[in-house]
């Protein structure tokens, strides 16, 4: 059962509507998103990312293995495979020692890169399949030690070192379940996400506009 949670001691003030009416965004054909992802995608792999490091130099751990994310996305969405060696190369440099002390949203983050890599692989290159899902479950299993419902009733705390209940790493655990159930058919996993989605409804961070609040510290307030 969840615990009671206090109401937020943050003054809250009302949101006055926009001077100005903005102009509906005008609709371009597929051909021009088109370029301009591949354009996007070109300058990113071009100038951040570095193929003999197998890196992104410029970006921390976590924010690199979003950009990985997103380039599996665009392969994906537009078939273009010319950029899999670098996926491949970021596989085999990832700062995995240092991701594994790092806080478990982080952690998440890596889970949901791979299980997308590994859906990817699965019809291009099928000898990925596996490593890309092992790395999503090692990563998977370090962070669920984050579940935590000693207080608040439950939700992911942020790290081993911080107790708050964040809301984003409560949203990645719950992501991260699912995508983890569809890979690997095991029944924990989806009990997982499913008392993840039932905690967060029921936590009080989901505000009337359907956004989340920060997070809750040890005594259920809300921390931002």
């Amino acid at each position: 059962m969840l615990y009671p949670f206090a109401a937020n001691p943050r003054r809250s003030f009302d949101i006055l509507p926009p001077g100005r009416k903005f102009d509906p965004p005008k609709t371009a054909p597929v051909s021009v998103h088109l370029t301009r992802l591949q354009s996007l995608v070109r300058l990113q792999q071009s100038l951040f990312f570095n193929p003999e490091s197998g890196s992104f130099p410029t970006a921390i751990d976590w924010t690199s293995t979003v950009l990985a994310t997103h380039l599996i996305d665009y392969a994906q969405q537009t078939g273009d495979h010319r950029y899999f060696s670098h996926l491949v190369a970021f596989f085999h440099n990832q700062n995995v020692t240092g991701l594994i002390r790092q806080n478990y949203d982080d952690q998440l983050w890596v889970v949901l890169t791979f299980l997308r890599g590994a859906v990817y692989a699965a019809g291009h290159e099928p000898e990925w399949v596996g490593p890309f899902q092992e790395r999503a479950a090692v990563f998977y299993d370090l962070a669920s030690a984050g579940w935590d419902e000693r207080t608040c009733g439950g939700g992911m705390v942020w790290g081993r070192w911080a107790r708050y209940k964040n809301a984003v790493t409560s949203e990645l655990f719950v992501a991260a379940s699912i995508g983890m159930y569809e890979a690997f058919g095991d029944d924990r996993m989806l009990e997982n996400a499913t008392k993840g989605w039932v905690w967060l409804k029921k936590s009080g961070m989901l505000n009337n506009e359907g956004l989340f609040n920060d997070g809750l510290d040890s005594e259920c307030r809300f921390t931002h």
